[in-house]
């Protein structure tokens, strides 16, 4: 393997910063962007590098790899949760004092959970090192705290950062003749409630992530396992509305597809849950639900297909809120307004 290469320092911050990320080794090499960018304009010495994707094992020991020269950094920004446990490792055997961020700090793949109590109590004092970790959601901070027994202090809730790619024009065999309604994701969907929901409504539905569903009484309801994403999106664009009905409120789900719809200027009917609160407001961006209540979601989206007004409304809010504060541009900024803020900390001290 080669050596890793020699931070820069840029004499007017002075700070030398390295950004791990997960990625393919064709992501090497490229100019800085996002809040990399951003903190190089603001005169930190910037290094990117790559963690090829694998297993969270070989993520991990790639990552400890690449982080050997710890020390030579002021701070260091990992962006996933296996990122961030190699490059805190590193930190306590090297004894660096280098600032350690999290960035999306998320449980995609399972958590580094032994059920042996001694173990889980060093990978506890491990993500302890972190100083600074970014969620996509409040419900998900309190999440790792429980796991991990950490200082709720140390989290910062961002939401995600998205800009819409390009959107299918031609969805017409994809979808109803009739308005429909459209449930995208897989994780904590529940679409037989959503289902449910749709019985005497008058309006289609089409549910990608799902297996075969039976649709109830005369509704017309196309499922899809998977589809490509830009179908997806434009299936989502024709839509009266965009479901995010969650099995529970329990696990974070849908906030891609919430950030997708609004820049869509789709109005969105959605469990009425914490782990979707900090993307969508009831009565702003849509209509909000509770759990096993199907007449309540039944009478949302014929409220919606009755009243284009309103559909117009609640979508043209959710649009300014995702253009304002939920775009890529919004995400790098306040990622560097992060970084850079505990930086000063450090230099000013207790």
């Amino acid at each position: 393997m080669s050596e890793a290469p020699s931070p820069t320092r840029d004499s007017r911050h002075g700070s030398r910063i390295l950004v791990v990320s997960i990625g393919d080794a064709g992501d090497v090499g490229h100019p800085l962007t996002g809040y990399s960018a951003l903190l190089a304009d603001s005169g930190c010495g910037v290094e990117q590098r790559v963690i090829r994707e694998g297993s969270s094992p070989r993520q991990v020991l790639r990552a400890l790899w690449l982080t050997r020269d710890v020390r030579s950094f002021d701070a260091v920004i990992a962006s996933d949760y296996t990122g961030a446990f190699a490059v805190a490792v590193m930190a306590l055997l090297l004894r660096s004092r280098a600032l350690l961020i999290a960035v999306g700090f998320n449980l995609s793949r399972r958590p580094f959970r032994s059920g042996h109590a001694a173990i889980d109590r060093i990978v506890d004092r491990v993500f302890a090192r972190l100083d600074r970790i970014v969620v996509h959601s409040t419900p998900e901070a309190d999440q790792f705290v429980a796991l991990h027994t950490l200082d709720r202090r140390r989290f910062s809730v961002v939401p995600w950062g998205f800009d819409l790619p390009p959107v299918a024009d031609d969805v017409a065999a994809l979808v109803p003749r009739t308005p429909y309604v459209a449930m995208i994701g897989r994780n904590n969907r529940d679409f037989e409630a959503a289902a449910v929901g749709l019985q005497g409504t008058g309006i289609g539905g089409v549910f990608v992530g799902c297996g075969d569903l039976q649709a109830a009484g005369d509704t017309e309801l196309r499922t899809f396992p998977t589809l490509p994403f830009d179908q997806c999106l434009g299936i989502m664009r024709n839509a009266i509305a965009s479901l995010i009905i969650l099995n529970d409120g329990n696990r974070g789900a849908g906030h891609i597809t919430a950030v997708a719809g609004m820049l869509l200027e789709r109005p969105h009917i959605f469990s009425d849950a914490p782990v979707i609160g900090d993307y969508l407001q009831d009565r702003v961006h849509g209509i909000a639900v509770p759990f096993g209540k199907p007449e309540a979601l039944q009478h949302a989206i014929r409220q919606l297909a009755d009243d284009p007004a309103l559909r117009e409304r609640y979508g043209r809010q959710g649009r300014e809120t995702a253009l304002t504060q939920m775009s890529n541009a919004a995400f790098s900024r306040k990622i560097a307004h992060i970084v850079l803020g505990e930086l000063g900390r450090r230099r000013v001290g207790p």
